[in-house]
């Protein structure tokens, strides 16, 4: 498995790097480090200035350019440090071009999407925490792993089970990858109306679980409401990392917290695998 370890500047980049590392290690992964230069970013900034400034602000633009570089290739630096510390295969790059477009066409090779919950990609951190990250997963790029701050080992993961084609895409890519198949807590829940409805929502990720050989899980159905339900279950439970089918599909929902990916995220009180 290739892990894509998408370097930011902020200070979810530590966060990230960690979970990388981690999942690399417990799955026999490689991570490749890529740091973009947002020249778009700069050069939207050079267009802001006035005529008569405008070739100093382009000196200016090479300058910024020269310098995030220079940050950018000692986190990738640091990046592959850790990797060899544990162990880890590891490839670095920095690129220079639009953060999304490099880092989607990096993920063309790698499995698995490695970032900060609150990562931020535009030079001057003008884009909003992780919208980039969740963009390439809701365009079903790639799966995404979000790493939370401060961090946390994973012990344990709850996978929600709400039915549908999107339960088992995240599920599906979970145990094809291999996340946690060992040594972890794994609680399948559902939040149903009667045992009988929450028995339906387990039965598939129970089946990708038991073909793909992971160890005994815990099954849970609780009742509703949803969102709350959902939250509340993972906060008693510590969840560590929580896999849910996607982000996106009902935008204003998920941005107003009434869905449970969106309360989740808004809480950002653990992991979140995420696969549309």
């Amino acid at each position: 498995m290739k892990i894509l370890l998408a370097v930011s500047l902020d200070p979810s980049r530590a966060d990230a790097l960690r979970l990388a590392v981690d999942t690399a290690v417990s799955t026999g992964a490689e991570v490749r480090s890529l740091f973009v230069v947002d020249r778009p970013g700069i050069e939207r900034s050079e267009a802001g200035a006035p005529p008569g400034a405008i070739h100093i602000a382009r000196h200016a633009g090479e300058e910024i350019a020269e310098k995030l570089g220079a940050v950018g290739a000692r986190a990738v630096d640091a990046a592959g440090r850790a990797c060899r510390e544990a162990g880890v295969p590891f490839a670095g790059e920095v690129a220079s071009g639009d953060p999304r477009r490099e880092i989607e066409d990096a993920c063309a090779a790698c499995d698995l999407l490695v970032a900060g919950l609150l990562s931020r990609y535009a030079h001057d951190e003008g884009d909003e925490p992780g919208s980039l990250a969740l963009s390439l997963m809701s365009d079903r790029v790639a799966p995404v792993l979000l790493a939370c701050a401060p961090y946390r080992p994973v012990e344990t993961v709850v996978v929600g089970c709400g039915g549908g084609h999107r339960t088992a895409r995240a599920v599906g890519a979970m145990a094809r990858l291999g996340l946690w198949k060992t040594g972890c807590r794994i609680v399948l829940l559902a939040v149903a109306g009667s045992p009988g409805q929450g028995e339906n929502l387990l039965a598939g990720p129970r089946r990708t679980l038991a073909d793909a050989g992971y160890a005994p899980w815990e099954e849970k159905v609780i009742p509703g409401p949803k969102v709350e339900a959902f939250s509340e279950f993972c906060e008693t439970a510590r969840a560590d990392a929580v896999v849910l089918g996607g982000f996106g599909e009902h935008r204003w929902d998920d941005l107003l917290g009434r869905s449970v990916t969106g309360r989740l995220l808004a809480e950002g009180r653990a992991h979140f695998f995420l696969r549309m």
